[in-house]
């Protein structure tokens, strides 16, 4: 569940993530394995990771927070 700190984040950048997620996704791991490759390797599906499908199943998760963050009520201030 999101905070209601972090949904109207999440919600004023959802146009800018979306369009460029696949992209940051695939940073992401790049990044994140050349820096961390043991102790992080066993945290995701080793199946994804070995067909390269791990990019995309965050790519997923996010687009799926995404829309729970469009879903979730603005706080009245």
């Amino acid at each position: 569940m999101l905070s209601t700190e972090s949904a109207p984040i999440i919600r004023d950048t959802l146009r800018a993530v979306g369009v460029s997620l696949g992209t940051i996704a695939e940073l992401f791991y790049t990044r994140m394995f050349q820096e961390r490759p043991d102790p992080l390797r066993g945290l995701f599906n080793r199946t994804n990771q070995t067909n390269g499908a791990q990019p995309e199943a965050l790519a997923g998760a996010a687009a799926r927070l995404r829309h729970r963050a469009r879903d979730t009520p603005r706080r009245a201030s």
